[in-house]
């Protein structure tokens, strides 16, 4: 019977379907008349994975091109349940593959072995279903959010750190777009300032004070030096600018006084 559905509802949305490009997940889905299965689609629509074009099957598996519902959800397919919290690290590190790998290696997921329910890749990411969002400052785990997790022991202190990495990471990168504006071009600048951040979001999920006090630390020294390395560029373009237009006045002046002289002669 939903394979019927999913089939009808298909045909129905053919037109959309072949102009929006999307999987068979994302059609069937969101004409669903049970709310709890058609409500995934808009949640995933305002999602970071929505905006990076990052679709149904990249998660669950199942193959997004087959119509009939019951086949693209199929074992054969490579359809996949949902994950138990044992095993989100392992599922979404498909994709996020070193930061799934620092969590394991640290204390939560040294936790999530000895068989300690903690926060997972969901926690911070999921919750608000299928809207998943690049996580904030602001929800580093506590044992408020999450009882009966060992949280982080002065999350406070996390997130004062973070918001002042975060600023600062922000301001490097808008003068590295106003340096960029005067036509120089900065991609190291900007492929190194993303390290720096990776390499800090690495570090966060390994939830060990240590780690991230180390990787703050690093992280605060290396987004002064990029600043003010840019900044010396940034003072360099300007330099260039005023003697082009230096230069371009003193062709004028120059070019006057020729004409000038010109007329004189006559």
């Amino acid at each position: 019977m939903r394979a019927c559905v999913c089939g009808i509802a298909l045909l129905l949305a053919l037109p959309a379907f072949a102009q929006q490009d999307e999987s068979t997940c994302v059609t069937c889905h969101e004409l669903e008349v049970d709310e709890s299965l058609a409500l995934p689609v808009p949640e995933w629509r305002e999602s970071v994975h929505a905006e990076h074009l990052v679709s149904c099957d990249a998660c669950h598996g199942g193959d997004p091109r087959l119509e009939d519902g019951d086949e693209s959800m199929s074992e054969e397919a490579g359809f996949l349940d949902n994950p138990s919290w044992t095993e989100m690290a392992d599922y979404c590190g498909v994709c996020h593959e070193a930061i799934a790998e620092r969590f394991t290696a640290g204390r939560f997921g040294r936790s999530i072995l000895e068989g300690v329910r903690v926060a997972t890749c969901a926690t911070c990411h999921m919750q608000d279903g299928h809207r998943i969002l690049v996580a904030a400052p602001e929800q580093i785990v506590t044992s408020d959010r999450c009882p009966g997790c060992p949280g982080v022991a002065d999350a406070d202190r996390w997130i004062e750190l973070l918001r002042g990495l975060r600023a600062s990471h922000d301001r490097l990168f808008a003068r590295i777009a106003a340096v960029e504006a005067k036509g120089v071009e900065l991609t190291d600048f900007r492929r190194r300032a993303g390290a720096v951040h990776e390499t800090l979001v690495g570090s966060v999920h390994e939830f060990d004070d240590d780690s991230f006090d180390a990787a703050a630390f690093q992280a605060a020294r290396e987004y002064k030096g990029l600043a003010e390395r840019v900044s010396v560029v940034h003072g360099e373009a300007d330099a260039r600018v005023r003697l082009g237009v230096g230069l371009i006045a003193a062709l004028v002046l120059l070019f006057g006084a020729l004409l000038a002289l010109l007329r004189s002669l006559r």
